[in-house]
């Protein structure tokens, strides 16, 4: 269970951590800071469970102050990760182009699923996490962000629909069986399980692709070729990725 915390201690009550917080004008805050807050507290929040502003500071090499700073204390810095998790997420999954071939499309998107997760494993487990329902439930901008990258896949599916390659009666509860099955998939791979086990996370990941287009009414011929040209993109993306990254 994702624990949020502030532990305050004597030290940062005689700083005066609070009276700094109502004297400190807001364009002190440092934009760069700030994202380097985000990014660091998601994956202390990933991978500890929990984290304080203590701690946060410490990982930083800053005081405890710059919390405040930049964003009023915990809660507020939690919510400003899963939506910048969100809003990343959101961008990668609507990168591809709409084509002709709607089956191939909405495999895209699910690959471009697949690398956000394995590219950003911190920000995807505290998004996913214990915490998403209460996020779901908060400040409607909040709402927003967590339904978007839901909502496009809803839209993928009905163009899959509308090229009479699927037959849905209900697209709401197949985008959920789609989501459960690419996030059960993407969760186990970060585990590390298909390496342990000596098995192919993209063969496994292509199956489950496969047999949801035909499960959903597809012809196993057409699932295949529109498996093939998501493969060719979702590769080309991949290197393009680790080009721009080295």
């Amino acid at each position: 269970m994702t624990v949020l915390c502030i532990t305050l201690s004597c030290t940062d009550v005689n700083d005066g951590v609070m009276d700094i917080l109502s004297s400190v004008p807001s364009r002190s805050a440092d934009p760069h800071l700030r994202e380097k807050i985000i990014n660091t507290a998601a994956q202390l929040l990933a991978t500890e469970g929990a984290v304080s502003a203590r701690r946060l500071a410490r990982e930083l090499g800053t005081s405890t102050m710059v919390v405040y700073t930049h964003f009023g204390g915990m809660d507020e810095l939690t919510r400003q990760v899963m939506r910048r998790g969100f809003a990343d997420f959101g961008t990668e999954l609507d990168r591809g182009a709409v084509t002709d071939d709607a089956v191939a499309d909405w495999m895209t998107y699910l690959w471009s699923y697949r690398r956000f997760a394995l590219r950003e494993p911190h920000l995807y487990g505290v998004m996913f996490g214990p915490g998403l329902a209460a996020f779901r439930l908060g400040d409607p901008a909040d709402l927003e962000a967590a339904r978007s990258t839901f909502v496009s896949l809803l839209r993928r599916i009905h163009a899959c629909v509308n090229a009479a390659r699927w037959e849905v009666d209900d697209v709401t509860t197949a985008g959920e069986a789609v989501w459960s099955g690419v996030h059960g998939h993407t969760t186990l791979e970060l585990t590390g399980f298909f390496g342990s086990v000596g098995r192919d996370p993209v063969r496994s990941y292509s199956e489950i692709l496969t047999r949801m287009s035909i499960g959903l009414g597809d012809h196993p011929l057409a699932t295949a070729r529109s498996l093939s040209t998501a493969r060719r993109r979702a590769v080309r993306a991949d290197r393009a990725e680790a080009t721009h990254l080295g």
